[in-house]
């Protein structure tokens, strides 16, 4: 009834306007006009009126049937939604907490990858949770939705960008040159600036170095920078057992074996280990 109202008024508006620019267009003049020529001026501007209520009719009975539409659509949408939402075991309510949730690890794993790289580094293991925790989202059938495809393929990327983050920061990289050998490669500033650190590049690259007297040219070390989270670096006066006693190592000390079986390719004799060793700490 107001949009009726409304566009009553801009009717009115636009007749009076649309006088205005014909009375300057004709300048009649009212007291020499003859009866018939009023009559006649008048049954055209009625006609005129008519024709113009016969169009916003028109145009009213045009919006009501789009309108009528517009709502049937709208419950053909909402029926077909929740035939959707049946097929995946859930209702509206439950799929938007699903993908409420699924937002949710989005900005964790984001605010994770804007960590330094040695910070992604040392707490790389979370990385695994986080791969853990999408694969759960990806079991669930409200993951088969194109928005749901849409943000777990985020979540993806942003994972991969956190490994390929961690992985500069575990370990520069270092190329063998002639006439290299552990102690002096260990001693450029670049590197550790000490000699004695040669000992952590040995454990480091277990893989590659077998005898730490022989190195040899082109080969590629990796040169950590960082703990990782099951790393632990050896400091003046820690033995094993003293090292399996920390919190965040075992919290028991009687657990020193698990190092030693762990590391027994670098340490020869339990009861010695030396400073900048790089010893793997397993895990239950």
């Amino acid at each position: 009834m107001k949009k009726r109202s409304v566009i009553y008024l801009s009717l009115i508006v636009l007749l009076m306007f649309s006088l205005n620019l014909f009375a300057q267009e004709y300048s009649y003049d009212y007291k020499q006009m003859k009866m018939d020529e009023y009559r006649a001026e008048l049954a055209k501007w009625q006609k005129r009126e008519a024709d113009a209520k016969a169009k916003i009719a028109e145009e009213e009975a045009k919006i009501a049937k789009l309108k009528e539409e517009l709502a049937s659509l709208d419950q053909q949408i909402e029926q077909t939604w929740n035939e959707i939402y049946a097929l995946l075991g859930t209702d509206k309510a439950g799929y938007q907490q699903y993908v409420s949730d699924l937002k949710a690890l989005q900005n964790e794993v984001s605010g994770f990858v804007a960590l330094s790289p040695e910070e992604i580094y040392t707490r790389k293991d979370e990385i695994t949770k986080f791969e853990e925790r999408l694969a759960e989202f990806k079991k669930d059938k409200r993951s088969l939705t194109s928005e749901s495809k849409g943000i777990i393929a985020q979540i993806e990327a942003l994972i991969q960008q956190a490994k390929d983050k961690a992985t500069p920061a575990a370990a520069g990289r270092y190329e063998v040159q002639p006439g290299d050998y552990l102690w002096k490669i260990a001693k450029m500033p670049e590197i550790y600036g000490n000699p004695y650190a040669w000992i952590r590049i040995y454990t480091y690259n277990r893989d590659q170095i077998k005898n730490p007297d022989l190195i040899y040219p082109n080969q590629v070390f990796r040169i950590p920078k960082v703990a990782g989270p099951n790393e632990h670096w050896v400091e003046k006066g820690e033995f094993l057992y003293k090292i399996a006693g920390y919190a965040n190592v075992y919290g028991d000390p009687f657990k020193w074996q698990k190092i030693y079986e762990a590391n027994k390719d670098v340490i020869d004799d339990p009861n010695m280990i030396y400073p900048f060793m790089v010893l793997t700490i397993p895990r239950d």
